[in-house]
């Protein structure tokens, strides 16, 4: 009689019936890697928020667990245009921004242009009565922030009158 070995049955039951994700599809320990994570429930709330901003798709995905049972999770995978998840993850400030219109600029980058003080165009501004329209816009790596946004033909008719 064969003696009872509680290891071999584990290990024999943790590779019997692997059912690997479909093909092009991501499980969370796989967007972990992907996004440099320490952790796979970071990893799992990110993909979650992203597939909730409509970057990722998600679907359910039944596995075999290290203890031999069943269970149902979660893998992902990027929608167009992205081709990675990791792509996607980047791509989400510019994805939520606001497009902003031609023809409006932020004093800062026109001051830059006439090569005058943005306190000096923000007095005349201020002077003048201009209303700001606000539109997020990404600010590097801080994400996505309200910017005031001017019309630039009215600035610039601002120092038309001055000179």
């Amino acid at each position: 009689m064969r003696r009872f070995d509680p290891a071999r049955l584990l290990e024999a039951l943790r590779h019997e019936h692997v059912i690997p994700p479909p093909k092009g599809w991501s499980t969370v320990e796989q967007v972990r890697q992907e996004l440099r994570l320490t952790h796979v429930r970071n990893a799992s709330s990110r993909a979650a928020d992203l597939a909730r901003r409509g970057l990722l798709e998600r679907m359910a995905h039944q596995f075999k667990a290290d203890t031999g049972q069943c269970h149902k999770a979660y893998v992902y995978r990027p929608l167009p245009p992205y081709r990675t998840i990791r792509e996607a993850s980047e791509g989400l400030h510019r994805h939520e921004a606001d497009a902003v219109p031609k023809g409006w600029v932020r004093i800062v980058d026109l001051a830059v242009e006439l090569r005058v003080s943005d306190v000096a165009i923000r007095g005349r501004v201020f002077r003048a009565g201009l209303r700001p329209r606000y539109f997020k816009t990404p600010r590097g790596i801080i994400g996505l922030h309200r910017n005031a946004y001017y019309r630039k033909a009215d600035i610039l008719r601002l120092y038309r009158k001055a000179s």
